[in-house]
């Protein structure tokens, strides 16, 4: 009720339905859509889409970091949930949550932009899950936990978009530059977020002194061991399996 009391953008069903239209139109729609039709050349929007990306994703930022870290009443070890917390540093919180929700919606335009240049290879099980997952994360989190201990996974995860975007910014207007070591090191910091969200999970699991529901804390943490897990089978695959190809090969 702290953020929204309206039957359809306050409702579960939303979440649900439009995740069903985004996993029918990846892996049905747009597939049939695209079978007999050339790549579309769409660089020039894509430029456009990761530079609203950035913008927005700054701003999520500064947001979060104002309001979590800057504060000195606001505990990244153990922030309690109270929902009758209604004092204005705790709902300066509002703005960036939704903002937050709005752009894990936009970047489902990702997996489109992925379609409409036929890239299917990029729409791997892990991209699908990933873009799905955080939006049923931030549902959560919205009606069940605002203010809360996973508050600081937006401001962790917003900085990641800043970086992701500004790499897919400079690969989309084709530098004559090697942009692996620069994909590389994003892949490594897109792992350390999943450990930090982990470890911020795990420490009340520990110490669970401020009283937070503890088979949540469960759930977020494992779905983040999870995540470290897709993401590592990802780095291996792409990273140090053709390193080691290579030097079999030279030797």
């Amino acid at each position: 009720r702290r953020l929204t009391t309206h039957p359809v953008l306050g409702s579960p069903w939303l979440m649900v339905t439009t995740i069903c239209l985004y996993i029918y139109t990846v892996l049905k729609i747009g597939p049939r859509f695209m079978a007999n039709r050339k790549p579309y050349k769409i660089d020039g929007l894509m430029q456009i889409y990761n530079v609203v990306q950035i913008l927005l994703n700054s701003f999520i930022f500064y947001e979060f970091f104002c309001n979590t870290i800057l504060r000195s009443d606001f505990s990244l070890t153990c922030e309690a949930y109270n929902p009758e917390d209604m004092r204005p540093e705790t709902m300066k919180l509002a703005r960036p949550v939704i903002l937050y929700a709005v752009s894990k919606y936009l970047d489902w335009f990702d997996t489109i932009f992925f379609l409409l240049r036929k890239k299917f290879n990029q729409i791997s099980f892990l991209h699908v899950y990933h873009h799905s997952i955080m939006v049923v994360a931030i549902y959560i989190y919205s009606s069940k936990c605002f203010a809360a201990q996973g508050t600081c996974t937006g401001l962790v995860n917003s900085f990641i978009h800043i970086v992701m975007y500004l790499y897919y910014l400079v690969s989309a207007s084709k530098p004559n530059i090697d942009l692996l070591p620069w994909k590389k090191l994003l892949t490594q910091m897109q792992l350390l977020q999943f450990c930090l969200v982990a470890v911020q999970f795990g420490l009340p699991l520990i110490n669970n002194w401020c009283g937070l529901n503890e088979l949540g804390l469960w759930i977020v943490f494992l779905q983040n061991l999870f995540m470290i897990a897709l993401f590592s089978n990802f780095y291996y695959k792409a990273y140090i399996r053709p390193t080691k190809k290579t030097e079999t090969k030279a030797q």
